[in-house]
């Protein structure tokens, strides 16, 4: 799943790479609440943005206003822009290009540099990574040496690279790129851009049980449907969504998992995310819970932590109690492996 700009800033900002202040408006504005000159830039997944007046430096405020008005009422690439950033414009002294990337030919990640990044990036350079070496410090060093980085700037740059790597296998990200990775006038390096590709999956393989799965984490979703079996329960599908999918992506994935016939029980499993908006995932499989007919009446375990998990374990207490589900909910102080038996338990009891 592709992320918008300001989907990947977000997840470059937590994971400590510093991003350019900004705003998102997703509404008509009569001023903009933030110090000119800036950048208005529309939130849509199409290239090229720019070209297509998707991007518009506005010096005044009243100017961002205008320019936030038009593009939302416009469609650029055929994507009605929804959301529209508004970022400080920075004194610009270098732009460059990072990314992390899976490669089809060595079957592994790589990662691609540039000392030109921007709308004029020239043709990146390219370094396979081995996963038992991973990517040292002086490793990443010499490859910038190779790609001729400025002698002064290999260290800063490489301090970024480390952390989008972090976050590249963390978050089991497809793609993270940043285009352009500037270094401002006083010598800070500021992610302007973002591109952000997740694994995050829908497809739903059917096992024949009659305990519904919803888990997150390629790894640990193996373990957990193992750790159901080992409880003695009978799993009806596996499926796997990682990243940060949206709220709709998981009220799909839900209504597809629990239209299953036979569903005695659900088990919505994860471990502690990190980038994962809690709330939002778990806004997701209530609204897909609400449309799958007729309403569930079985025990639904569910196990998550991480970002917003609070405020979600209290909209899940309120929809729990005031639309009649059995929810069960636990966060990181139960382990995973102990709420598969709690689920398989509940149905049996439930039977």
């Amino acid at each position: 799943m592709k992320l918008y700009e300001y989907e990947g800033a977000e997840l470059f900002a937590l994971a400590g790479i510093s991003t350019a202040p900004c705003i998102i408006v997703d509404k008509p504005v009569k001023t903009i609440a933030f110090e000119a000159p800036v950048v208005v830039k529309a939130q849509v997944h199409s290239g090229d943005r720019k070209a297509k007046g998707g991007i518009v430096f506005a010096s005044t405020k009243a100017m961002a206003a205008t320019a936030v008005n038009k593009m939302l009422k416009s469609i650029i690439g055929s994507e009605p822009v929804g959301k529209v950033m508004v970022a400080q414009k920075l004194d610009i002294a270098k732009e460059y290009y990072v990314s992390l990337s899976y490669d089809t030919a060595t079957r592994g990640p790589v990662l691609a540099v540039s000392t030109k990044g921007g709308s004029g990036i020239s043709k990146a350079q390219i370094f396979p990574i081995d996963l038992t070496l991973g990517l040292p410090g002086f490793l990443t060093r010499q490859h910038l040496s190779d790609a001729n980085f400025p002698s002064e700037d290999i260290l800063r740059v490489a301090g970024v690279i480390e952390k989008l790597y972090q976050l590249f296998l963390r978050e089991n990200l497809v793609l993270a790129e940043i285009n352009p990775l500037v270094k401002t006038k006083a010598g800070e390096f500021v992610a302007v851009d973002s591109k952000v590709i997740t694994k995050t999956r829908r497809q739903v393989e059917y096992m024949g049980g009659d305990i519904a799965i919803l888990a997150s984490g390629g790894g640990a979703s193996i373990l957990n449907i193992d750790a159901l079996l080992s409880a003695g329960g009978s799993p009806a599908n596996y499926t796997e969504y990682s990243g940060n999918p949206k709220a709709e992506v998981v009220a799909e994935l839900t209504k597809q998992v629990l239209s299953q016939h036979g569903i005695k029980g659900c088990w919505v499993v994860g471990g502690t995310a990190n980038f994962t908006d809690i709330y939002e995932t778990l806004r997701g499989f209530v609204e897909g819970l609400r449309q799958v007919k007729p309403k569930p009446t079985y025990p639904i375990v569910i196990r998550r932590d991480g970002p917003r998990q609070k405020e979600a374990v209290a909209m899940l207490k309120e929809v729990g109690e005031k639309e009649g589900y059995d929810f069960h909910v636990y966060g990181s102080e139960t382990p995973m492996v102990k709420t598969a038996k709690i689920i398989v338990d509940l149905v049996k009891r439930k039977k």
